[in-house]
């Protein structure tokens, strides 16, 4: 039969007989499909089709289904003289067999149909468990999100703009210096300055500062010479004169006559500042001790002037006992600056 006849052919052999039937684009058909439209295309097109030798074997074993309605009468008469006897067409079971055997062979051999749009369309509603892979996935988008975002607000604060503005500045030898001169000149402060209570706190501030009344500086100290005295002492010892000596003794002109830059160049030489100011702090801060072969012997005492210049001996020793470290601090302050202004000509040769 013509159904059968096509579906006994191969796939490809289909494409062909498509394609020369006529039947675009035979190749996103399945094998179903195309024996489908081979066989409508050549009942419609029977006149066309019926002398090409390719198809003559289809028109050949069963003929044109409009042939076959025509050439198939249901029941013949045949009428004799003395009695009419009825024949019957032959049945066409045998032809119903073999459609039906055809059927069941092409239902065995038949290729699966692609999944149609609406139980595609199920399926991708269905929520399956997701695969080890697709969690990873989207915990690192999730984490990518999240760096992104943080990355962005960081980015807002400036944090990283002011750290370099301050480690940019404060990588110089002047600001060592002036850290130091500071951290002198407020412990000094600190210590000299007397404070005063003035108004009463509630009771749960007192007993976080373990004070019943709230201490402020007594500025009317400022006008006394007991204030006065020991700041003009180490302002004239540790920054006034090292400041000037070293502004007209400033090594760092001489180091760069060859070359008219200003990289190398300081106002004030920090070398000779430091130098300078270690000697001063040796002269007005130092307590004189006696040998140790005079200790015990009669007639050895010696006395010794604790002032420096015009300053009494009491306002060198409120800045010798107030500034952090005493003279000793003094020293080490002087010892570090020196180090720092060595480093920095070292490494700007």
């Amino acid at each position: 039969m013509s159904h059968s006849w096509l579906q006994r052919k191969r796939k490809g052999e289909l494409i062909d007989l498509a394609q020369k039937a006529g039947v675009p684009d035979v190749e996103r058909y399945l094998k179903d499909e195309l024996v489908d439209l081979l066989e409508d295309r050549l009942n419609s097109h029977e006149t066309s089709f019926a002398k090409h030798p390719n198809f003559r074997d289809f028109y050949g074993r069963s003929g044109s289904p409009v042939k076959r309605e025509r050439s198939s009468p249901e029941v013949l008469a045949v009428t004799k003289s003395r009695r009419r006897t009825l024949i019957k067409a032959p049945s066409e079971e045998p032809i119903l067999n073999d459609y039906t055997s055809a059927g069941a062979s092409a239902l065995v051999t038949r290729t699966p149909r692609a999944v149609s749009r609406r139980v595609s369309q199920v399926v991708s509603e269905v929520d399956f468990p997701a695969s080890p892979a697709q969690l990873a996935e989207v915990a690192d988008q999730s984490f990518q999100a999240v760096k992104q975002k943080t990355t962005e607000l960081w980015d807002r604060t400036r944090i990283d703009y002011f750290k370099e503005v301050v480690r940019e500045n404060a990588s110089s030898v002047a600001t060592i210096q002036t850290l130091i001169l500071v951290l002198e000149a407020a412990g000094l402060q600190l210590n000299t300055l007397q404070t005063m209570p003035t108004i009463r706190v509630g009771d749960t501030i007192s007993n976080w500062t373990n004070s019943e009344y709230l201490f402020v500086p007594d500025f009317l100290a400022l006008l006394t010479s007991d204030w006065w005295a020991p700041a003009t002492l180490w302002s004239l010892t540790n920054l006034v004169l090292p400041l000037v000596f070293s502004y007209f003794f400033n090594l760092t002109l001489r180091s760069n006559t060859n070359r008219k830059t200003t990289d190398r160049q300081y106002p004030a030489d920090p070398l000779t500042f430091n130098i300078l100011k270690a000697i001063l702090a040796y002269s007005a801060y130092r307590i004189p001790t006696s040998p140790v072969s005079m200790v015990g012997e009669p007639g050895s005492v010696q006395l010794y002037n604790l002032g420096w210049g015009p300053f009494s001996e009491q306002t060198v020793g409120v800045v010798r006992n107030n500034v952090p470290g005493g003279y000793h601090g003094l020293q080490i302050g002087a010892v570090v600056g020196i180090l720092v202004s060595l480093y920095d000509a070292a490494l700007k040769k």
